[in-house]
């Protein structure tokens, strides 16, 4: 009897030291089949944590883990990726042309993505994705009203009354050749009266008729609604400011899926929606974490 038991405890024994070999070996086979880590990099401002987020969302939902290193600037995430210390960021094409190439001006959007695209690559191995149709470049902005009453819809009817509007500069608009200088020499001279004001201020100032028309950008979230009105550009002045994520080659190489992530989630970013995600991390003091992850939810998963 003694001996029965004494079998049965080691049969026992020896069934579960067979489950936690297969447990074990099954758990190493898992491992093996994890997707890597890809290193996301990020601009310093509210939009880019953005866009970055929503890629590193994406990402996760594939199985891959993310390190997140934004709060960069041009100046340094531009080596970073190209040095491989990152693996990949959302970046604007008009800033990949003029800032980071140091090429020509440039207002053809399909000439400047075939440029960045093809030097990224030859220079430095890195890919360019699908662009967004989000695009955050400078605008003229002026209160509808105001607008409405001169008849101002273009540049080239903002330039026919600009002698007696006041421009609020918060950015050395007036001053710089690729904004007030560079619309003289396309459109005539704007004889705007100028007003320097902060340019936290810029949207104060117009509400409340102390200037008439502000520099802003295409993403501000004070275009939502209908109390303010973009100068339609009707001709080119400014370089395209879309945005996709660059890559480095070598690792869409060892992740080519990474590609078709990033693009489904592009295809979903436009203008109006960065605007809406802006206006409730700015104005509604939400977290921009948490916005990006409504936003991924509801219009890439």
């Amino acid at each position: 009897m003694k001996k029965r038991v004494l079998s049965m405890v080691l049969c026992g024994v020896m069934a579960i030291s067979m489950l936690t070999a297969c447990s074990g070996s099954s758990k190493s086979e898992e491992s093996s089949e994890e997707k890597g880590t890809v290193v996301m990099g990020g601009k310093s401002f509210t939009e880019a944590y953005l866009l970055s987020e929503i890629y590193s969302l994406a990402l996760e939902d594939n199985g891959y883990t993310v390190e997140k290193v934004y709060d960069m600037n041009t100046d340094t995430i531009t080596p970073a990726i190209q040095n491989d210390e990152i693996d990949m960021y959302p970046e604007y094409i008009g800033t990949a042309l003029t800032d980071i190439l140091g090429a020509e001006l440039e207002t053809d959007v399909d000439v400047m993505y075939e440029t960045v695209s093809s030097q990224f690559s030859e220079k430095w191995n890195i890919k360019w994705l699908d662009l967004t149709t989000m695009e955050d470049k400078v605008v003229m902005v002026m209160r509808a009203d105001r607008a409405e009453e001169l008849g101002v819809k273009t540049l080239t009817d903002l330039q026919k009354v600009a002698d007696q509007l006041i421009l609020g500069d918060g950015v050395n608009f007036a001053e710089r050749e690729d904004d007030l200088l560079r619309l003289n020499s396309i459109f005539g001279e704007f004889a705007f009266e100028v007003k320097n004001v902060d340019y936290s201020l810029a949207y104060s100032c117009l509400e409340d008729g102390s200037v008439d028309v502000i520099p802003g950008l295409s993403t501000d979230p004070q275009l939502l609604g209908d109390t303010y009105v973009v100068i339609e550009e009707d001709r080119p002045v400014w370089p395209p400011q879309y945005v996709a994520p660059i890559v480095r080659q070598e690792i869409l190489d060892k992740y080519p899926e990474i590609e078709d992530i990033c693009n489904n989630v592009s295809k979903n970013i436009s203008t109006d929606s960065m605007i809406e995600m802006l206006d409730k991390v700015v104005n509604g003091g939400e977290e921009y974490e948490d916005v990006a992850k409504d936003f991924y939810e509801n219009n890439c998963k």
